[in-house]
C-alpha cells in the first residue's frame, strides 16, 4: 500500500514539473510541454461529446469543422488580456485545460495577424478532446438556430456579438429575423443580410428589440454586407468613412446623412463564415426623421419620405404618376423603392421624386431656376464631386439614397450616397463577381446627375462652389498622405486582424488578393486627375 502511495506520489510530482499553470494571463489553464501533452491523449480516450470554451464566463464562438474557438481581443494592444477560461462537455463537470504551448508567452499582435492556433485538451475523468483556440482582432457575431420562426415563417436565430474590449457588457444577446438582401449581390455563394433585432416576451411573441451594437447606434435594424466582390475588402468602407468626413453632415438637421459600418467576422451555427461589415441602413432613423405612419397619424401636411435608387433609370416625370409599372411591386417606380412603414399606393407618395423629374426634364434656363428649390444645391454638388473623388462609377444613375425633407411647406431633397464597393478603380464588369480593377477610368468624369448638369450650366455658381470645396477636401480628408494613410489603417485592420487570411480559405473562389498595390496607385492618380479636371473648371 505504502509502495502504491509512493509511486502516486511521484508521478503527481512529475505531472506538476512538466505542466505550469498560465498565471502571467490571468488564466486557470495549464501548459504541458510537448511530450507530456502528447502522453495524456495516449494514456486516455477521446471524447467526442460536445464540447464548450468559455471566457470571464461567455461561451465563446467555435467553429466544428476545425475545432476552433476564437476570442476576440484589442489587436492594438501588446498585452494580453487577463480572464478565466474554462470548458466543459454536455452534463459534464468543468474539464480540465491543458494547452501546448503558453500564448501569453508569444507576440500577441503576431500571434493575431498570423490566425495562430493554439491546441488544447480538454481533460475530464472520462478521457480527452482536443481543441484549438485562436484570437481575432475584429468582433465577432453568432448566430445560432432556435424552434421560434418569425411571423412570415422564417427561422429565428439567437444572436450574440462579441466585442473586442471586454468590460462588463462585452457580449450582447438577442433574438434576430434575418433574410438575404441585394441585388447583383445574391448571386455571390456568400450572402449579405439584413437583420431585425427580437425579443421574446412572456407571453411568447416577439417584439423589436433595440440593442447597442459595437458602440454604432441603439436599433434593431441593421445590415450584415459580404464584401465579396471587392478584392480587397476595404473600399466600401473607405468611402463610408471618406463620405461621412466631408459629406454626411452638410445638412440642417445635425444628423449623419450616410451611414456607419465596422468590421466582424461571422459565425452561423457553428461554422465560420468570413468577413463582414456590420451597417447602419439609410432610414428614417438614421436621418432624425418620423416614421411614416407616424407623420400620417399627427395630420402631417406634408410627408417626408426616403427613396433609394437601385436601379439605372433616367429621370423621367411620368416614372412617377399614373399607374404603377408592375402592380406586384407597390413600392417601385424609376427605379426607385420607397422606403418606410406604409405604401399608400397613390402618387402624392412620389411627388417630391416628381419635382426633380420635372426639372430635371426641363430647358436649361428652367432646370437653372428651379432645381435648387426642390433639392440642396451644397448636398448635390458635394454628391457630384465626391463621386469624381472615389471615382463611384456605380453610382452614376443608381446606388444613392434621396431623402425629401419638408421646408416651408415644400419639399426639398438630399442626396445620400449608398453601396460604394464599385469605387477606386473597381469597376463593373461581365464576370463571375460583376466587378474588375481597371486603370482606364483614372481620368474619366462620373455623370452623375443632377450635380453634372448643375456643374455644366454653372447653376448659381455652382463651379465655384465646386471648386473652393474641393480645395477644402484636397488639404484635409484627400490629401495624398491623408487618403493613402486611411488605405493603410484599412489595410492593418482587416489584414493584421486574421481576418483577410481566413476570409480566404473560407471562400477560395471569393476574388480577394492579397497585394493592394492597385489600390494605393489608383487612388493617388485619381487625386492627380482630379486636380487638373478642377484647376480646367476654375479657368
Amino acid at each position: 500500500m505504502k509502495k502504491s502511495l509512493l509511486i502516486v506520489s511521484i508521478l503527481l510530482l512529475i505531472i506538476a514539473s512538466v505542466i505550469i499553470c498560465m498565471r502571467e494571463s490571468g488564466s486557470s489553464v495549464k501548459v504541458a510541454g510537448e511530450d507530456k501533452y502528447n502522453s495524456i491523449k495516449a494514456q486516455s480516450a477521446s471524447v467526442e461529446d460536445d464540447f464548450v470554451l468559455s471566457y470571464n464566463g461567455e461561451n465563446l464562438p467555435y467553429d466544428a469543422s476545425s475545432k476552433t474557438f476564437y476570442l476576440p481581443v484589442d489587436m492594438e494592444s501588446t498585452t494580453w488580456e487577463i480572464g478565466s477560461f474554462t470548458g466543459s462537455f454536455a452534463g459534464e463537470e468543468n474539464a480540465e485545460l491543458i494547452f501546448l504551448e503558453n500564448y501569453a508567452k508569444t507576440d500577441k499582435q503576431e500571434a493575431i495577424a498570423n490566425g495562430k492556433a493554439f491546441p488544447f485538451l480538454a481533460v475530464t475523468g472520462k478521457g480527452y478532446g482536443e481543441y484549438q483556440l485562436v484570437f481575432t482582432g475584429l468582433p465577432i457575431i453568432t448566430f445560432a438556430g432556435t424552434d421560434y420562426l418569425a411571423d412570415d415563417g422564417t427561422p429565428m436565430f439567437h444572436l450574440k456579438v462579441y466585442d473586442t474590449h471586454h468590460g462588463s457588457e462585452w457580449v450582447m444577446e438577442s433574438y434576430t429575423q434575418s433574410r438575404l438582401r441585394g441585388n447583383t449581390s445574391l448571386s455571390y455563394e456568400k450572402k449579405s443580410l439584413r437583420l431585425y433585432l427580437k425579443e421574446l416576451q412572456d407571453n411568447g411573441v416577439f417584439v423589436k428589440n433595440n440593442k447597442n451594437l459595437l458602440g454604432i447606434r441603439d436599433d434593431d435594424d441593421w445590415i450584415l454586407n459580404s464584401l465579396y466582390a471587392d478584392s480587397t475588402r476595404v473600399r466600401d468602407q473607405l468611402c463610408i468613412d471618406l463620405w461621412n468626413e466631408v459629406g454626411a453632415n452638410s445638412n440642417p438637421y445635425g444628423y449623419n446623412y450616410g451611414t456607419q459600418a465596422t468590421y466582424v467576422e461571422v459565425f452561423i451555427n457553428n461554422g465560420y463564415q468570413g468577413l463582414y461589415s456590420l451597417m447602419v441602413p439609410v432610414d428614417y432613423k438614421q436621418l432624425g426623421m418620423d416614421a411614416v405612419s407616424e407623420q400620417m397619424a399627427a395630420g402631417k401636411p406634408l410627408v417626408e419620405r426616403v427613396y433609394e435608387k437601385k436601379y439605372t433609370a433616367a429621370w423621367a416625370a411620368t416614372d412617377f404618376v399614373g399607374d404603377l409599372p408592375d402592380p406586384q411591386m407597390p413600392d417601385f417606380r424609376g427605379g426607385f423603392y420607397l422606403k418606410g412603414d406604409t405604401i399608400l399606393q397613390n402618387e402624392e407618395e412620389w411627388e417630391p421624386l416628381y419635382q426633380v423629374a420635372t426639372w430635371m426634364e426641363a430647358d436649361d434656363d428652367t432646370f437653372s431656376a428651379n432645381i435648387t428649390r426642390v433639392t440642396d444645391q451644397q448636398n448635390v454638388i458635394e454628391n457630384w464631386l465626391f463621386y469624381q473623388a472615389i471615382a463611384g462609377f456605380d453610382n452614376e444613375n443608381k446606388n444613392v439614397y434621396y431623402v425629401a425633407r419638408n421646408n416651408n411647406d415644400s419639399y426639398y431633397g438630399y442626396f445620400v450616397p449608398w453601396d460604394m464597393n464599385l469605387s477606386f478603380g473597381a469597376v463593373y464588369a461581365e464576370n463571375a463577381y460583376y466587378c474588375e480593377e481597371s486603370q482606364q477610368v483614372t481620368d474619366q468624369i462620373v455623370q452623375w446627375q443632377p450635380g453634372q448638369r448643375m456643374m455644366e450650366l454653372d447653376t448659381k455658381d455652382s463651379v465655384a462652389l465646386a471648386v473652393s470645396t474641393w480645395e477644402r477636401w484636397r488639404s484635409g480628408v484627400f490629401s495624398d498622405q491623408a487618403l493613402q494613410d486611411r488605405i493603410n489603417r484599412l489595410e492593418h485592420c482587416v489584414k493584421d486582424s486574421g481576418a483577410f487570411a481566413r476570409e480566404s480559405k473560407r471562400w477560395p473562389e471569393g476574388n480577394q488578393n492579397e497585394d493592394f498595390s492597385f489600390l494605393y496607385d489608383f487612388a493617388a492618380e485619381r487625386m492627380k486627375a482630379m486636380d487638373v479636371y478642377m484647376t480646367q473648371l476654375n479657368k
